[in-house]
C-alpha cells in the first residue's frame, strides 16, 4: 500500500534539492574560482541548513527515533567515520546525530559515482563536495588525494563518512559476501558484509600525513530492533510502523569507538 507520507517525503526532498541547487547554491558558483575558501565556507552552511529538512521529516512524519550511545563526536575534529550499511538511507540517520553532537557542515560522504548524475540530489551533493568513487582503486586513489588536498588547501576540517561494505545489505550482497568469505577462509556474517579496507586505510593515513594533526577514526554500528534489513523503498512507501516508526541505534557497541 502506497503511503502518502512516503510520496510527500520523496517529492519534498527532490524539489528542495532541485531548486536549492539552482537558487541557493548556484549563485555562489563564481566564488569557487575567485575565493575557494569563502565558497566552501558559504556552501557548507547552506547545505547544513538544508540537511535539517530530511532530519525533521524523518523524526516528525515517520516517527524515527535515533538513540545515541557511547563516545560522542568532538565538534570540529577531523575524523573518518565508518558505518555499516543496513539500508540506502543510513546517512540520513547519522544526520540526526551530527545535528546534535557535531556540525552538519563538516560532514562529507563517500558515495558511488553514479549518484552525482541524479538531477537535484546529485547537483547538491557535488556542490557540497561529497566524494564520488567508481569502486576501482586505480581510478579512485588519485581522486581521494585531490579531494584531501583540496580540504587541506582551504583549511576546512573534514568529517568523512565511509561505508566500508561498499553497498547496502541485501540478500544478493550477503550471498556475494559469503562467497568471498568461503573462498578466502573467512567468517561468514549474517547482518554485515565483509568490508573493503583499502580506501579506508589510505584515507586515514593520507589525512594524518597532510594535516600533520591527530585524525580520529570513529566506528558506528547502526542497528534496528528488527534484525531484518529494511529496504529504503519499503521504508518510504509502506505505512506500517515496522520500518517507519523504528528506533535506530548509533552505538559504539563492543568494538566501535573513537581511535585517536
Amino acid at each position: 500500500m502506497v503511503s502518502w507520507r512516503g510520496i510527500y517525503f520523496i517529492l519534498t526532498l527532490f524539489w528542495g534539492s532541485f531548486f536549492g541547487s539552482i537558487f541557493m547554491l548556484g549563485p555562489f558558483l563564481p566564488l569557487m574560482f575567485i575565493n575557494p575558501s569563502w565558497y566552501r565556507w558559504i556552501n557548507n552552511r547552506i547545505v547544513a541548513t538544508w540537511l535539517t529538512l530530511p532530519v525533521a521529516l524523518l523524526e516528525t512524519m515517520f516517527g524515527v527515533k535515533v538513540i545515541i550511545t557511547g563516545d560522542a563526536f568532538v565538534p570540529g575534529e577531523r575524523s573518518v567515520i565508518i558505518m555499516n550499511h543496513r539500508t540506502r538511507m543510513d546517512w540520513m540517520f547519522l544526520w540526526s546525530c551530527l545535528m546534535r553532537y557535531s556540525y552538519l557542515r563538516l560532514e562529507k560522504i563517500c558515495l558511488k559515482a553514479s549518484l552525482k548524475s541524479v538531477p537535484g540530489f546529485g547537483w547538491a551533493m557535488q556542490a557540497a563536495a561529497y566524494i564520488f568513487i567508481h569502486r576501482k582503486w586505480k581510478d579512485d586513489r588519485s581522486h581521494f588525494e585531490d579531494m584531501i588536498d583540496y580540504f587541506c588547501d582551504i583549511h576546512e576540517p573534514l568529517q568523512l563518512l565511509i561505508f566500508p561494505e561498499g553497498t547496502d545489505l541485501t540478500e544478493s550482497t550477503t550471498a556475494r559476501s559469503n562467497d568471498f568469505a568461503e573462498k578466502n577462509g573467512l567468517q561468514k556474517y549474517e547482518y554485515v558484509l565483509h568490508p573493503r579496507t583499502t580506501g579506508f586505510t589510505f584515507v586515514v593515513d593520507r589525512l594524518r600525513e597532510v594535516f600533520l594533526l591527530r585524525v580520529s577514526a570513529s566506528e558506528i554500528l547502526l542497528m534496528r530492533p528488527s534484525l531484518q534489513p529494511c529496504a529504503s523503498l519499503y521504508l518510504l512507501t509502506s505505512g506500517e510502523k515496522s520500518c517507519s516508526g523504528a528506533m535506530y541505534y548509533l552505538t559504539p557497541a563492543s568494538w566501535c569507538e573513537r581511535h585517536p
